[in-house]
Order: structure tokens, then C-alpha cells, then sequence
């Protein structure tokens, strides 16, 4: 490590570190039950943050992107997207396969479809007014590296996104990383969006903890700081907690 940064041909060098997905709380179900739901309930978060009037001012369709562990493309509520919809940077995994299910949650807490009387309706229900593109910086297991994380971040770029959303940490600070997130910010107007963390204290944890992008911690149902929730200075916003079941995509 110290000769490669010793050689005046290489700029930076760093480690590839683990990233992996922040788990999803369990415990924050108001309602008790933890079983497939047979009818389209609206989450108590999205009544507290009313994203309806705001879906109907800007640009559309606006294009987000997910970087997590894939996308569940047989979820009967979730749009169906194409092949060219989304990128793995890890071989032997695919974009449209989650085996995990922590993808396929985010992804639904952004996009689930909307009157459709089944499972939950989300905070972009209408699946014209958004396009999904998905990034598998994350394998099924649920963790990945560094550098397949930057790759994932690059396709997002690539393909045009207006919004890159992250349920991810780990590896600690990057000079890469954070020169690549000021770059896309800055320079072409990018929102990136990251979860603080849930190990229920003020660490900052990467990437929801560089200065571009958008740190966002967790409230419950009362609007009060859910304990699991990081809290530190880098957080710009705060994410209600869903009144559906955390966990495997297919339940939301």
C-alpha cells in the first residue's frame, strides 16, 4: 500500500472496502402484524410528509436511481421495468434479481404502485410521473465494495439520473468518494440521498456523511427520534417510518 502511494504515476490509492445494506428495524411495525398484507394500506409516513402536491410541480418523468442489493422485476407491485433499466457491477449478479430483499424495500418505499388494492401504496404511486433505474452496488448477500459502489454511482450518472437514493454504509471516510459525490452534485445538479445509519447514536457513517449529500434519519409514527436512528450535524433531513411490514421486498 505505501509503495503505490509512493509511485508518482498514481494520483490516490485506497482500500476497497465492505459496504453493506443498513438493516431494516423490525420492531417499528405500530400495527403488530408482521404477515403479507391482501389490501393496499397507505403508510402513516406518507400522510406526515404529503408528497402529492409536490408530484405535480417539476420535471416528468424524473428518474431515480437505487443502489442497493437489485430489484425484484416479478413484484406485482412495482413497476415493470426494462433490461436496459438498470446495472450490476459484480459478476454473476443481476440488476432485475434480489436475492436479498433489501433493494426490492427501498425501491417499493419509492415507487410501489398505487391503487392497485394490493400491498401499499408509496411516496411516487404513479409509475408515469418516475423511471426506476437500478444499480446492484450491493450483492445478494447484502454487502459489496468500494469499488463496486463507485461503479454503481457512475451508472446512475450514466444514465441520466436526477436522484441517486442509498440504504448503505460502512468503510469509513474516501477522498475518492467524496471528490466523486461533490463532482456529481455540483457540477450536474445530482440530489443524492443517504441514510444516516441505525446504530442509534452521533457516529457519522459513509456515504449519508459527506457534505453532498443528503443525510437522512429516521422518526417514528409520534414524529419523535426513533432510538436505532443516527442523529449527527450531516443530517439535513428526517425519513418517517413506515406503517407496512420492513424486510423482504415482497411484503414491504
Amino acid at each position: 500500500m505505501e509503495a503505490l502511494k509512493n509511485d508518482p504515476n498514481i494520483e490516490s490509492v485506497e482500500v476497497d472496502s465492505e459496504i453493506y445494506a443498513l438493516p431494516n428495524m423490525r420492531g417499528y411495525v405500530p400495527t403488530g402484524e408482521r404477515g403479507r398484507r391482501l389490501e393496499e394500506e397507505t403508510p402513516y409516513g406518507i400522510d406526515m410528509v404529503n408528497p402529492e402536491p409536490r408530484l405535480e410541480q417539476g420535471i416528468h418523468p424524473i428518474k431515480v436511481c437505487v443502489i442497493d442489493t437489485g430489484y425484484d422485476n416479478n413484484h406485482t407491485d412495482l413497476p415493470d421495468l426494462d433490461a436496459n433499466d438498470g446495472f450490476s457491477p459484480y459478476d454473476g449478479q443481476t440488476w432485475d434479481h434480489d436475492g436479498h430483499g433489501h433493494g426490492t424495500h427501498c425501491a417499493g418505499t419509492i415507487g410501489a404502485i398505487g391503487g392497485n388494492a394490493q400491498g401499499v401504496t408509496s411516496l411516487n404511486p404513479d409509475p408515469t410521473k418516475f423511471k426506476f433505474f437500478i444499480s446492484k452496488g450491493l450483492r445478494d448477500t447484502g454487502s459489496g465494495t468500494g469499488s463496486g459502489l463507485l461503479s454503481a454511482v457512475e451508472s446512475c450518472i450514466e444514465n441520466e439520473a436526477n436522484i441517486i437514493s442509498m440504504s448503505l454504509g460502512g468503510g469509513g471516510f474516501s477522498d475518492i468518494m467524496n471528490t466523486l459525490f461533490n463532482t456529481y452534485y455540483e457540477d450536474q445538479g445530482v440530489l443524492i440521498i443517504a441514510a444516516a445509519g441505525n446504530d442509534g447514536n452521533s457516529a457519522y457513517n459513509y456515504p449519508a456523511s459527506y457534505a453532498s449529500i443528503m443525510s437522512v434519519a429516521a422518526v417514528d409514527m409520534n414524529g419523535v427520534k426513533a432510538s436505532f436512528s443516527q442523529y449527527n450535524d450531516q443530517v439535513e433531513s428526517e425519513y418517517i417510518l413506515h406503517q407496512y411490514i420492513f424486510g423482504e421486498g415482497r411484503t414491504f
